[in-house]
């Protein structure tokens, strides 16, 4: 018996706690374990868990308890992806019962899985979500791409259920208002989400945010380009200038080092190497960045997972010819 750990931004129970803790599942819901990599993302595209297997809402306490599990076999190429399939389901069966669990695994943003497939399934549950998500939003304690992710769950549930479009918008105004306080990608994120929404309504709030900042227009455009997107004007009210956003430091410092890296390319061979040594650009397409070290895309087992996948070694599992 594992004991689970009890991720933020949510309390659970005693007895779902109890419940939790047991680490083996019953059919169907065990058939999650073994049916392996996601072959889609799209919410569109998801295979239909309920019609498939046969799930009904006697099953959201398994599925919460598979979707959070920590105690899976992550050298296992098919369970390992378990918990995606659970928190699919339970976004297909409109569980609830699972938000709070599912907010928690908002703070696991070095999964693009989670970060991509949650909005989507607070989306589908509905309205009930929208006070955990506000809460996580406006909270300094997750991580600000774990702010994101619930910005987009405000906006997928506004998406999905008209009648909640307005309170999702004010919700998301109201976060941009502290823009002063919050860093420019969550900044950039949360004037994206009013676009989707086409909330012209909040067209003041965006416009003091884009003159103090700061705001990473690299997500949302520059200020003309979200006039033009909310109707309210046109490209050729503004300058080629005003309809180009600007780019954030980073990005700056990328391109200064490609830039260089081009001039470095066209030089003369001696003078090449005197610069690249000077300037330490020899290292600039190296390690993580490295094109030529990739290798082609595959499947990995364990990607989406919370914990690194471990290869063990092969030698292990055969007895050596001498012994």
């Amino acid at each position: 018996m594992s004991t689970l750990r009890l991720l933020p931004f949510y309390n659970l129970s005693k007895e779902l706690i109890i419940n939790m803790s047991v680490t083996e599942y019953s059919p169907p819901v065990s058939a999650l374990l073994n049916y392996g990599r996601p072959k889609t993302t799209g919410r569109r595209q998801w295979l239909d868990y309920i019609e498939t297997y046969g799930l009904t809402d006697e099953h959201i306490p398994e599925l919460i308890q598979l979707a959070i599990a920590e105690d899976l076999n992550w050298d296992d190429e098919l369970e390992c992806y378990a918990p995606i399939h659970a928190y699919r389901a339970l976004g297909q069966l409109k569980a609830e019962a699972a938000i709070r669990p599912l907010i928690g695994l908002l703070d696991n943003d070095d999964s693009d899985w989670f970060m991509e497939d949650l909005p989507i399934v607070f989306g589908m549950i509905g309205a009930a979500s929208i006070p955990a998500l506000n809460t996580c939003l406006n909270s300094a304690e997750p991580s600000v791409w774990t702010r994101v992710a619930a910005s987009s769950g405000l906006e997928k549930i506004a998406s999905r259920h008209p009648e909640c479009r307005d309170e999702c918008a004010a919700l998301l105004t109201e976060a941009l208002s502290h823009y002063q306080q919050q860093p420019p990608e969550l900044n950039g994120s949360l004037v994206g989400r009013l676009l989707d929404l086409h909330a012209v309504e909040s067209v003041d709030v965006i416009e003091q945010a884009y003159k103090e900042g700061p705001m990473d227009e690299m997500v949302c455009g520059s200020w003309a380009r979200v006039q033009i997107e909310l109707g309210l004007a046109t490209a050729g009210d503004f300058t080629a200038e005003e309809l180009q956003h600007e780019q954030p430091e980073w990005m700056t410092a990328i391109k200064a080092i490609a830039d260089a890296r081009t001039q470095l390319n066209s030089a003369a061979p001696a003078t090449r190497k005197s610069v690249a040594n000077s300037s330490k650009l020899s290292q600039f397409g190296k390690g993580n960045l490295s094109l030529m070290g990739r290798k082609a895309s595959q499947p990995k087992s364990g990607f989406g997972s919370r914990r690194p996948k471990e290869k063990k070694p092969k030698e292990r599992k055969k007895k050596r010819k001498n012994d």
